[in-house]
């Protein structure tokens, strides 16, 4: 154990570099899709011969020559196992995404690992609606828990607008996603975002008044954790679990944000239908559920698990405790 221990936490001080050393040549990349992503790996694999840049090598995971990078980041990089080799190639093992001027660390592309830490086009979506969100309420939050946090992309956000709040915990059940949390943190310099493995509320005490997520909302036949929300409400079943716990854990004016993806058959929403049954028990709960996008993933409807689903949207429910 303390071997690996160690192991994790040269492999940290490695990452920290990295960011560091990206952070020195203003490197910025967006992540996107990845079949988008997918397309642009095809379209520069005609490329081949060109010199790789920063965003080739840590944007998009092209394979790089070991002179295409700086001599003293890839003997780091190679030192702490981060790169993967086939004869002169080599492979990046982390990607490096850029977001309201930070930098996060998550994992290579393509993301088929049962651990693989998720950052892409919801985490963007998920942090300006959330900003939008706190930026209207009235009053600031003292305690706040990001739950499925993956790279604490959205924790370290609003720690940054919203400077004055006391204490902002991260959770996740995957260790790599807190690995990679914590670097993320650390870098950013918030030392009051605490990391915590937990199976959503299962390890942490205490209530809140702030609780956000952007869970996995799909149904995954690998059951990668980034991405597999249960078998149940067609992969909405995480999700609906965070608002059911969630609104026992909120102190009296606290809020619940979440950000995630909802099936619609020719029966109807039945996320929607539960919710509202279960706000029904909770006459104390102000709430809204929002569409803000009617079609997307369209390529799941080819899965066998989606066969019924006539599209999936992605919805926005807030809840707040009348005080």
């Amino acid at each position: 154990m303390n071997q690996i221990l160690e192991i994790q936490s040269s492999q940290q001080q490695a990452l920290l570099y990295l960011l560091a050393f990206l952070k020195r040549q203003d490197y910025q990349f967006t992540t996107i899709t990845p079949l988008s992503h997918q397309r642009i790996l095809d379209r520069k694999s005609n490329e081949a011969h060109k010199e790789k840049t920063l965003q080739d090598i840590f944007g998009w995971n092209l394979s790089f020559k070991k002179t295409d990078l700086d001599p003293v980041l890839f003997a780091l990089l190679q030192e702490h196992q981060l790169l993967r080799i086939q004869k002169d190639q080599y492979w990046s093992q982390v990607r490096v995404s850029s977001l309201d001027g930070e930098l996060f660390i998550h994992s290579a592309f393509p993301t088929t690992q049962q651990d693989a830490v998720f950052f892409g086009p919801d985490t963007y979506r998920f942090v300006y609606h959330l900003k939008q969100y706190l930026a209207a309420q009235p009053r600031p939050f003292k305690r706040a828990v990001e739950i499925c946090c993956g790279t604490s992309a959205a924790a370290i956000s609003i720690a940054r607008q919203f400077p004055d709040n006391n204490e902002i915990m991260v959770a996740d059940l995957n260790p790599k996603a807190l690995l990679y949390s914590q670097i993320n943190i650390s870098f950013a310099g918030l030392n009051h975002l605490h990391p915590i493995q937990s199976n959503l509320f299962s390890s942490l005490e205490g209530q809140f008044d702030l609780i956000f997520a952007n869970p996995p909302y799909l149904i995954d036949p690998e059951q990668r954790q980034y991405r597999h929300g249960g078998n149940e409400l067609d992969g909405s079943e995480l999700s609906f679990r965070i608002i059911k716990e969630g609104v026992q854990r909120l102190n009296s004016g606290g809020r619940l944000f979440l950000y995630t993806g909802v099936t619609v058959t020719e029966h109807g929403n039945l996320f929607l239908q539960q919710l509202r049954n279960l706000m029904k028990q909770h006459p104390n709960l102000i709430w809204s559920y929002e569409e803000i996008d009617p079609d997307i993933f369209g390529e799941e409807l080819e899965q066998p698990a989606y066969q019924h689903v006539e599209r999936i949207a992605l919805a926005l429910i807030k809840i707040e405790v009348c005080d």
